[in-house]
């Protein structure tokens, strides 16, 4: 598990209180976008268990992203699996540029993975 920055903290808490057109997924921090896909750290998970999947602090690599779309503060990814995560900070090497590289290419009309890939 990691730790948490304060910052990450802090926003992961007012990430928390927001509202969000959908149910979330789960909550994200310290994210970066590689090859169409999320990575980074999981919070309030909806399919945590008691034994241990999804649960907080865990790392999470999402299904290829779909959209991604800002809601006040925050940014939220829409991926090919349905899920709605919702990103509460960037990691601090590249993550936010890696959002807006993922933005410019997905405007371009970039490839998805191949479903068997998935």
């Amino acid at each position: 598990m990691d730790s948490l920055s304060r910052y990450s903290r802090c926003r992961l808490a007012r990430a928390y209180s927001c509202y969000f057109p959908e149910l979330v997924t789960a909550f994200l921090t310290n994210v970066i976008i590689v090859s169409c896909s999320g990575y980074g750290v999981m919070y309030r998970h909806v399919k945590a268990s008691r034994v241990g999947y999804f649960q907080d602090g865990h790392r999470l690599r999402t299904s290829d992203i779909l959209h991604a779309d800002r809601y006040g503060s925050f940014w939220a990814l829409r991926t090919v699996s349905g899920s709605f995560y919702v990103i509460a900070s960037f990691h601090r090497k590249g993550g936010r540029q890696s959002l807006q590289t993922f933005l410019r290419l997905r405007s371009k009309g970039i490839h998805l993975t191949p479903e068997r890939l998935q």
